[in-house]
């Protein structure tokens, strides 16, 4: 039986890096994207002909990574005939491991809730420093582009309003997260995107291995396949936008600074990770 491995997190955290290590590091699995993007299923598009084959076999469908939107629909509508389909596939190529992620506004609560409880899994959190990651998101949308694309001149200007709205949604979408797997008694793993992602490529693979143990086992590989190139190069995020010093003054001025650079809460059985 696959095993599913579901990456947990929001937009501008690094998922990924995350599923590209995965994806290189990991043998005998099938490591795709944000599945349920109402875009695009991600990572479909990358599958050989003999996959999509099977999986129209599986499912029924025609999965035409072409008709993006469409395909995307089905995985939206109906998350478990889907994930069904794909595990079935797995077995057919005698993998072990599916690996996918989900990011807030993709899955509605009942969805998330039936895959938890329906497959065998296990879950990792991926946060990031609220603020650092509301800045890229920002700039991310007013570029529309979501990767390999250098984000550092682009110097937008943040409003408060605009930070917290986030920040709280970001909040409730962990809180949310973290009762549900917990409710399924799933093994729960967290990852920083600050301490183990944002480094060097062998860094950030090391990181990843230890905190898989006991789940799955990573193998080292050729680093150069990670991309030594980031978005974003000012470290500082209040100097990556235009009105920095007047947001950093208001948030000192509410007491939320430290609330800005800390990552959302996620819990487990054993308490907070």
């Amino acid at each position: 039986m696959v095993h599913h491995l579901i990456l947990l997190s929001s937009g501008r955290s690094g998922t990924h890096l995350h599923q590209t290590m995965m994806r290189n590091g990991l043998e005998k699995a099938v490591v795709l994207g944000e599945l349920f993007n109402p875009s695009s299923p991600f990572g479909l598009e990358a599958q050989t002909p003999d996959f999509i084959a099977m999986l129209e076999e599986e499912s029924g469908i025609e999965v035409d990574p072409g008709k993006a939107r469409a395909l995307a629909n089905f995985f939206r509508d109906d998350p478990v005939f889907m994930l069904s389909a794909l595990a079935r596939v797995c077995d057919r190529l005698g993998q072990d491991y599916l690996c996918y992620s989900i990011l807030p506004k993709q899955l509605a609560g009942r969805s998330i809730e039936d895959i938890l409880f329906r497959f065998d899994c296990s879950c990792t959190f991926l946060t990031r420093q609220r603020f650092a990651r509301y800045v890229s998101l920002v700039k991310a949308r007013q570029l529309g582009a979501w990767k390999w694309v250098d984000t550092t001149s682009l110097k937008p200007e943040i409003t408060m309003e605009g930070f917290l709205e986030d920040a709280r949604s970001t909040d409730d979408w962990f809180q949310f997260l973290s009762e549900r797997v917990l409710s399924a008694g799933l093994d729960v793993r967290h990852l920083s995107y600050g301490a183990d992602l944002n480094q060097p490529a062998r860094t950030a693979f090391y990181s990843l291995q230890r905190k898989y143990e006991g789940i799955c086992e990573l193998s080292a590989f050729d680093f150069s396949l990670i991309p030594d190139f980031k978005q974003e190069r000012e470290s500082d995020p209040f100097r990556s936008i235009g009105n920095g010093e007047h947001m950093r003054d208001a948030l000192h001025q509410a007491s939320l600074l430290d609330y800005a650079f800390a990552e959302p809460a996620v819990f487990s059985a054993d308490g907070y990770v």
